[in-house]
């Protein structure tokens, strides 16, 4: 009998051995996908990189954002390099989707041209990108770190953020005024101002937009997510830390303002300008450890079970891919390059031009005559950089015009901007309520409105929106007479009615337009439908307020007429420092653009 020796076979891997990439050759691939990324999604890198460096203080921590999501990442690379990554073609299926839905947003109806809405497409196509390189597997590790890029690493709507800025700017204001009273100062309150009386003088503290807790939240719960991901090992503990965002913010920010109002009894230049900043940075740190505390006390609810350490990596991870990485390569290279030429094909049909480019005034506002008519110049505000930050532009001018001697005062206010990103500043539905007023009706409403300009003629050489256009000769500065283009539109202007909780008798009207791309129109929304979802290269749009306080019998019809009256002098006087737009279209201005 003979001795047989049973070989048992070799046991087939459970995890493919993957094949291996050269590092050069993942680095050249990469820098291929995100030069090919980067130019088709170039219109929405370069609006929010734009976002990020000229509102700094709101949107500057989404700069950061892209280096906390590659930390995520790095602490999990032992999880992800465990296994080969596994290409496949589903993902591209996304990606394509992500593009149409990037296209659509950009090139589609006016109301789906949003920032967010185009960010949406972004996010699917970095998603999809991720999956199809790395597989379903590997994005057990990595929908977090997508997820906490695409969220946080982008602006906000702002008639989202409208909407919670106002209710942050009351609780920063009423929770200022009674911390202050705690401490000793005699304060009080009128709308979203501090006024702290000190023997012989009143200290305004005005609790600006920018003053609101809006910035700090914002970062806040971005923080208080990455905190938690990081620190905590339980659900219900990352929920509550990022919730306690909110009071945190506030907490703080009140304690800002209260730091404000106490330096400006020393000095008002404490409350405005860069040192108005720098307080807003310096409480920026204890902040930081207060929501430290906060994550200290969730993680210490629990007694009695050791917290899991990361894991540590001791030896070098490679990169491995399974079969097909060349074909994905090529696939997604191929989406992005046939959807960004057809992107740039429809954009060219189509007319639409993403960025906008400056239109730049012919000359001051402030050379609005201090005479019009029988409206005199009583008295002119000036802004402080507080308030230019508020308002986002110092080409502006605010001056009280009274007819006659005794006649009414008319609050008259105008701003100008040009190269912004298309949002629209606060209007007096929101300012004058942030002032101590409450709306006497409910909501604004759009009220035609005439105008009795003399000499007005049609321009027989050009036509807007298939409208005639109508030109008036006015003084021109330095001498002579100019030809000016009045803005084509019906005139309309948005108007609301106030009243003072402190008097009882008197009314307040307030009412406002815009001069978009050399057309006249009453709301916020006809300005980004007109000006930054048109068809022309460039955008401009003025702000145009006039408010008057009468007694109890100054209806709406008395201040339309007073309106009326005083625009049918001013508004041939403003267009001469406006843009021509009938020049801006000839490409005979901006003039370095000849």
């Amino acid at each position: 009998m003979t001795d047989s020796t049973s070989i048992a076979p070799t046991p087939t891997p459970l995890i493919p051995s993957g094949q291996p990439v050269n590092p050069a050759s993942v680095l050249m691939g990469a820098a291929i996908l995100l030069i090919a990324f980067a130019w088709f999604f170039w219109a929405f890198i370069e609006r929010q990189f734009r976002f990020a460096i000229e509102q700094q203080a709101d949107w500057g921590h989404t700069l950061v954002i892209p280096f906390i999501a590659g930390w995520f990442v790095w602490l999990n690379r032992g999880r992800i390099l465990a296994e080969p990554f596994r290409p496949g073609m589903s993902g591209l299926v996304i990606v394509v989707l992500g593009v149409a839905w990037y296209s659509i947003a950009a090139l589609g109806p006016a109301w789906m041209r949003h920032h967010n809405l185009m960010g949406a497409g972004v996010a699917a196509v970095i998603f999809g990108l991720v999956l199809t390189f790395c597989g379903w597997r590997s994005m057990r590790y990595l929908w977090f770190p997508i997820a906490y890029l695409v969220v946080f690493g982008q602006t906000i709507s702002d008639r989202f953020l409208e909407i919670i800025t106002f209710k942050l700017q009351f609780i920063a204001t009423v929770g200022s005024e009674y911390g202050l009273a705690i401490i000793g100062y005699d304060v009080s309150r009128e709308g979203h101002t501090i006024k702290i009386h000190e023997l012989d003088r009143i200290v305004p503290v005005n609790v600006a937009e920018a003053c609101s807790g809006m910035r700090m939240l914002v970062a806040f719960f971005a923080l208080g997510v990455a905190m938690g991901y990081r620190g905590l090992d339980r659900w219900w503990q990352r929920v509550l830390l990022v919730i306690m965002a909110v009071p945190t913010a506030i907490f703080v920010n009140v304690l800002r303002v209260m730091t404000l109002g106490i330096l400006s009894t020393l000095d008002s230049g404490f409350a405005a300008g860069e040192f108005h900043t720098m307080i807003g940075m310096l409480w920026l740190l204890p902040a930081f450890f207060i929501y430290l505390g906060v994550m200290w006390v969730l993680r210490n609810l629990v007694v009695g079970e050791e917290r899991d350490e990361v894991e540590q990596v001791d030896e070098p991870l490679s990169m491995r891919f399974g079969p097909g990485v060349r074909r994905v390569f090529i696939g997604g290279v191929l989406v992005l390059v046939i959807g960004g030429m057809g992107f740039s094909m429809m954009a060219s049909a189509l007319n639409v031009h993403l960025s906008k480019s400056p239109v730049p005034l012919r000359a001051s506002l402030s050379l609005l005559p201090s005479a019009l008519g029988p409206w005199q110049v009583r008295k002119e505000s000036s802004f402080d950089a507080a308030m230019i930050e508020e308002l986002g532009t110092s080409l502006t001018i605010s001056r009280f015009y009274q007819r006659g001697d005794d006649g009414p005062v008319l609050n008259f206010h105008t701003a100008y901007y040009t190269d912004t990103i298309d949002a629209i500043p606060h209007v007096p539905d929101r300012c004058i309520q942030a002032s101590g007023l409450v709306g006497r009706t409910p909501e604004p409403e759009n009220v035609p409105w005439s105008m009795d300009i003399e000499g007005v003629k049609i321009d027989p050489n050009a036509r807007l929106d298939d409208q005639d256009w109508f030109m008036v000769a006015v003084d021109q500065i330095g001498g002579g007479v100019l030809e000016v283009h009045l803005p084509v539109g019906e005139p309309v202007i948005r108007t609301i009615e106030f009243y003072d909780p402190k008097r009882s008798r008197g009314r307040v009207h307030a009412g406002y337009f815009f001069i978009a791309n050399g057309r006249m129109m009453p709301t916020p929304l006809g300005v980004k439908l007109t000006a930054f979802m048109g068809v022309e290269k460039h955008a401009y749009y003025c702000k145009v307020q006039a408010i008057m306080v009468g007694n109890d019998d100054f209806d709406r019809e008395q201040y339309l007429e007073n309106v009326g009256e005083f625009m049918s002098l001013a508004l041939p006087y403003m267009m001469r420092s406006l843009p021509d737009w009938a020049d801006v279209q000839a490409g005979t201005y901006p003039p370095t653009e000849q």
